[in-house]
């Protein structure tokens, strides 16, 4: 039996709450302009999860070329989706105290979003590694350096002193990752 369509259902669910919570928070953004002032490194980084998450799908259509599924590769993979879901939550949590500002709440507790961002990088090599090594190879020498750049923006962004710092280094993120993926998937094979 091919265990990927069943996967693909999990990991599009998974992505799609991701998604939905990232682009709900933000059309709040739109909707609500006096309370979303000075939300620049929110903004951005919100930009990063929702480009994450549409790469992490099309990233994982490479699956189907898995022969054989245990129930730890099967958890591994959508735990590994679960990371987008987890991270929209901190960018946009369910409830804010009353006037409390979303970008101030976001630089306070930016630990744990940052520490999943990274943490990321080490699932994506598992997720490549479970795929093969003529994948991994695939990939070429930019892989790991990519892997490496990633972690270093969640260290960076981490240890900034301003939200402004924080939201540049997702910015240089975010433009290193597309051209990343426009050079690299251009297509589905």
């Amino acid at each position: 039996m091919d265990a990927y369509p069943h996967l693909k259902i999990l990991i599009s669910l998974i992505l799609g709450l991701a998604i939905t919570r990232v682009l709900s928070g933000l059309s709040r953004r739109v909707q609500q302009p006096a309370w979303t002032e000075g939300m620049f490194s929110q903004i951005v980084w919100s930009l990063v999860l929702l480009l994450g998450a549409v790469h992490f799908w099309w990233w994982e259509f490479a699956l189907r070329r898995v022969d054989t599924w245990h129930f730890g590769a099967y958890v591994f993979v959508l735990s590994y989706a679960s990371l987008h879901f987890l991270m929209a939550t901190l960018l946009y949590p369910d409830a804010l105290p009353d006037h409390a500002e979303s970008e101030r709440f976001f630089m306070r507790r930016r630990g744990l979003f940052f520490g999943l961002f990274g943490l990321s990088f080490a699932f994506d090599l598992g997720d490549t590694l479970l795929k093969g090594t003529a994948h991994l190879q695939g990939l070429g020498p930019e892989y790991p350096i990519r892997l490496g750049l990633g972690v270093l923006a969640a260290i960076l962004a981490l240890r900034a002193r301003s939200s402004r710092a924080v939201g540049l280094i997702g910015l240089a993120w975010l433009v290193y990752d597309l051209s990343w993926i426009i050079r690299r998937y251009d297509g589905l094979d």
